[in-house]
């Protein structure tokens, strides 16, 4: 029992349905208090026409039949004009032949004044009266009525008898607030079912009906279809990056395991242990190096590494990445051309920012051929802008531009394997240009068939001034 009555449906259907019956009750009263339901107005000629017509018409129907017409009245003679109303000036006596009982038209009758007739507007009838008829040698007071029920409900709803009014009331209300409470509740009892089922371990659930709804609670539902996205991507890509990094270890792990063994079987050759030697630094270091990579993108696709915004100057920024790759860039013989004189200031962090556009130039070096040129531009379009960031290689396949993005991919069998990268750069960077609002994206840097090379743009926004 205690279940029920803490059910928030029930809570609501309840709260509703006082409310709307204490309104009620409240405005009736006030009603009462402040608006005479008994009007009075003078009567129209054609008003007057129609009483002495029915008065006429009672009088010849009495002298025809010498009958007692308080009897016909009683037994709603159907010769009698409806709704005929008498009263006798001798005993006070009122007579009708109205199909319903009308207390409330008795007493208005009762409590008449007038010598004269006027029109009573009551609640859905409407009394016109009185003029004198003597019938029989008998004074009376006569009346007619005419229902109002078109134009006053409040008069119908009076005639109903109390019992049937009170229950109208409760089942229009009642109904009504039920459905109200339906329909706010039914929603909260869907998101309480999907949260059960996210948590369950069902990251799929989503609730789109919720994305056509404007109020509160479609924001909510809204708001958890994010929740539940973001949540499965980040999972997702935390399950595939762990199963990636598994993967991607053993490779150098097998080549220094190899490498040790043939150490331990060398006997008094130097030459030989520091060939092996210098393996195995080259092998923890390229270890160390997919170690902390992995790590950086996932706190990145995590959101657990925090944004430091601030303002910095992206050709300051380029120029210090383009010092930093000198030793490089010697190595393999090539040059940057990078002449850009114009200051262009954005609000960035100037680490993630830093790391994301010196792993696509590592990039464009890597797979650069010798003495080759790598072009650095930067402009601005639109409210943003823009870096582009070509190298002259060999390039990517354009079916697989969007993917090399992907932590991992390697568009050739061991290409990274055979370069020492670790497949981890440029999804860094795509993951940092997201987190900055910005798009990244790659494309074919030339018409060249064998070194078509690849160009990577990135687009930032940039305020102005």
């Amino acid at each position: 029992m205690s279940k029920i009555f803490s059910s928030l449906t029930l809570k609501v259907f309840l709260g509703f349905w006082i409310i709307a019956l204490a309104a009620m009750f409240i405005t009736r009263w006030i009603s009462i208090q402040f608006i005479e339901f008994d009007r009075v107005s003078a009567i129209t000629p054609l008003q007057q026409q129609q009483i002495e017509k029915v008065s006429k018409r009672i009088e010849s129907i009495a002298k025809k039949n010498k009958t007692n017409i308080t009897k016909l009245i009683a037994d709603k003679d159907r010769r009698l004009p409806k709704d005929v109303w008498l009263k006798s000036i001798t005993n006070n006596k009122i007579f009708n032949n109205s199909r319903f009982s009308r207390p409330d038209v008795n007493l208005a009758i009762e409590q008449q004044k007038f010598t004269q007739a006027v029109v009573t507007n009551l609640r859905g009838y409407e009394l016109i009266g009185p003029i004198p008829v003597i019938i029989n040698q008998n004074q009376f007071n006569l009346f007619i009525g005419k229902l109002n029920r078109p134009k006053d409900i409040a008069g119908f709803l009076h005639g109903m008898p109390i019992w049937l009014r009170v229950f109208t009331v409760l089942l229009v209300t009642g109904g009504l607030i039920w459905l109200l409470s339906w329909y706010l509740i039914r929603p909260l009892k869907q998101l309480t079912q999907a949260s059960h089922r996210f948590g369950a371990g069902d990251l799929s659930v989503r609730l789109p009906e919720f994305n056509q709804r404007e109020d509160e609670i479609g924001r909510l539902g809204q708001a958890f279809n994010g929740m539940a996205e973001h949540l499965e991507s980040s999972i997702g890509a935390q399950q595939r990056l762990l199963g990636d990094v598994s993967h991607e270890l053993r490779s150098p792990l097998t080549r220094l395991q190899l490498a040790l063994s043939l150490a331990s079987k060398v006997d008094n050759k130097p030459e030989e242990l520091t060939k092996y030697f210098d393996r195995f630094k080259i092998e923890i270091n390229r270890l160390d190096e997919m170690i902390a990579q992995a790590l950086q993108l996932s706190r990145i696709e995590n959101q657990l590494q925090q944004i430091n915004l601030q303002q910095l100057c992206l050709t300051d920024l380029l120029e210090q990445l383009i010092i930093d790759v000198d030793l490089p860039l010697k190595q393999k013989q090539l040059s940057i051309k990078f002449n850009c004189k114009q200051r262009y200031n954005i609000v960035a962090d100037a680490t993630q920012l830093a790391s994301a556009i010196e792993n696509i130039i590592n990039n464009a070096i890597r797979y650069s051929p010798e003495n080759s040129v790598i072009e650095i531009l930067l402009t601005t379009e639109n409210n943003n802008v823009i870096l582009t960031i070509s190298d002259q290689g060999r390039g990517v396949p354009s079916n697989q531009l969007e993917q090399i993005f992907t932590p991992f991919y390697r568009t050739a069998q061991a290409r990274d394997r055979v370069s020492g990268g670790t497949g981890l750069g440029l999804a860094i960077a795509s993951k940092a240009i997201l987190a900055h609002h910005g798009k990244i994206f790659a494309q074919t840097a030339s018409s060249n068939k064998e070194f078509p090379g690849l160009k990577v743009t990135i687009e930032l926004p940039y305020p102005s001034n």
